[in-house]
């Protein structure tokens, strides 16, 4: 059983893994509470950040639909009215996922431990040895240090899109003729790859799966992919067992 605390309220779920599902699902029931159920390779960050994103909802449905809110004096409720009334809705805000040593993350099909480490620093740095190692300021405090975290982990993928999405793109070349001579990356949303005024882009995000896998989705492009690999069920196994959101 795993909880989350957001004000006052806790909200305790079970997480139930499926192999062959590719979202995440929260399912409420009087008997069982809370299930999320996930596709198999997610982590518990991933499912942390669909909580808090469901918090409000989830909180409302195990208070029988009614939104939870806290008692107000009588002589303040007309005063409170008014204010909620001529308020501005305001912005929400960006989600950022919570970080400790030793979660994983996915690079190229294997899975790979972080370790952070708070130090007399004035800029934050990641570097990759066998690991993922995450030096931060010691000053910092922990949204400072899980902001600056998943900004590293942003950077420090993206900077090898272009590196492995060019060799994944080589070995398509020598098997297939018509393939593009360029791949490009970007931030994509629910979707692995797309032709964009005749050029192919790929989610920077797949650099999470196995090249063999990045390979397949870059024939799937323009070609039929299953016909082209013999061991095409293996390649794009990955996709219907895992998520691209790892953080």
């Amino acid at each position: 059983m795993y909880t989350y605390q957001i004000g006052n309220q806790t909200i305790d779920y079970k997480i139930k893994v499926v192999p062959n599902k590719t979202d995440i699902t929260v399912q409420i029931c009087d008997n069982e509470g809370v299930t999320v159920i996930i596709p198999r390779g997610l982590n518990e960050h991933n499912v942390r950040s669909v909580i808090s994103r469901k918090a409000t909802w989830i909180l409302k449905q195990l208070n029988g639909g009614n939104q939870p809110t806290e008692a107000k004096k009588p002589a303040a409720k007309k005063a409170e009215k008014a204010k909620t009334e001529n308020k501005t809705p305001a912005a929400p805000k960006a989600k950022t996922s919570s970080f400790e040593n030793d979660d994983k993350f996915s690079y190229l099909g294997r899975q790979y431990r972080l370790n952070i480490i708070r130090d007399n620093v004035e800029q934050p740095e990641m570097t990759f040895r066998a690991k993922f190692i995450a030096t931060v300021p010691s000053s910092w405090s922990e949204q400072e240090t899980n902001e600056g975290i998943q900004n590293l982990l942003t950077e420090w993928y993206q900077g090898r899109a272009n590196e492995k999405f060019s060799e994944a793109l080589k070995t398509v070349k020598k098997q297939a003729a018509d393939a593009p001579d360029s791949v490009a990356w970007k931030e994509l949303q629910d979707t692995y790859a797309t032709m964009e005024n005749g050029e192919l882009v790929l989610n920077w995000r797949l650099l999470l799966a196995p090249l063999t896998t990045i390979e397949y989705v870059i024939a799937s492009q323009f070609t039929d992919a299953d016909s082209l690999f013999e061991d095409a069920a293996e390649r794009k196994q990955w996709l219907e067992e895992n998520s691209l959101q790892a953080f």
